[in-house]
């Protein structure tokens, strides 16, 4: 599955005295940057008769993962609906928040809890030994705030290539399919991606294991 960019409006409302601390968010425009196809082959010319050493090195595309960057725009806001507003407040990047995605479109943000490598392993039926596994990939603490829950989810992760660190969360105690993952990073107003380029938030998520295999993902946020 091949890198994204994403540009997402973002907004949290207020429905019957009810206050929804993480929503849905709104994807805007989607500009795939490609897959990387790997080193060029490279030769040696030789003849019968000839024994060579030709130490060699390669560099392959992963199955398993992609990645989502971009820009969060967003207010909160005092409405019935998005076209009915009471009041709106300005939201800036600088207040924070957090981006989540996950294949789970009603995915039960209040039962948010940890989650580890080796659950992204059975999930996506990941092989835990490869390089690139669910499990290889998780490289350190991360701490997910979300208000839906009633205190911080102390989790594990991956620092990324840039400025951003994906957590990994669950919203069961022993998650077992795709749908019981989710997969969250900290908006930051000054942050950069992978290609030192300006972007709000970065997240890299598993795919199916398969050239050929897609993964559709549901974007959510928090502003704080």
């Amino acid at each position: 599955m091949n890198p994204k960019w994403i540009y997402a409006i973002f907004g949290i409302v207020l429905l019957s005295g009810m206050a929804f601390a993480i929503s849905g968010a709104t994807v805007g425009t989607e500009v795939e940057r490609g897959k990387w196809a790997g080193n060029t082959s490279g030769s040696v010319t030789t003849e019968g008769g000839n024994v060579s050493g030709v130490n060699v090195s390669a560099g392959v595309s992963t199955e398993k993962w992609a990645s989502f960057y971009g820009d969060v725009v967003g207010s909160i806001v005092l409405a019935d609906t998005s076209a009915n507003q009471v009041y709106s407040w300005t939201w800036a990047t600088t207040d924070g928040g957090e981006v989540c995605v996950t294949t789970d479109s009603a995915f039960d943000w209040a039962s948010t809890q940890a989650a580890a490598g080796a659950d992204i392993d059975t999930a996506f039926g990941f092989t835990a030994a490869d390089a690139d596994s669910g499990t290889s990939t998780t490289t350190s603490a991360c701490t997910v705030d979300l208000d839906d829950v009633a205190a911080a989810v102390t989790t594990v992760g991956v620092v990324l290539d840039s400025t951003f660190q994906t957590c990994y969360v669950s919203d069961i105690a022993s998650p077992a399919v795709e749908n019981d993952l989710a997969f969250c990073v900290d908006i930051n107003g000054a942050g950069t991606n992978y290609n030192s380029e300006a972007a709000d938030y970065e997240v890299m998520v598993p795919t199916g294991n398969g050239p050929t295999d897609t993964e559709t993902y549901y974007f959510f946020v928090e502003l704080n």
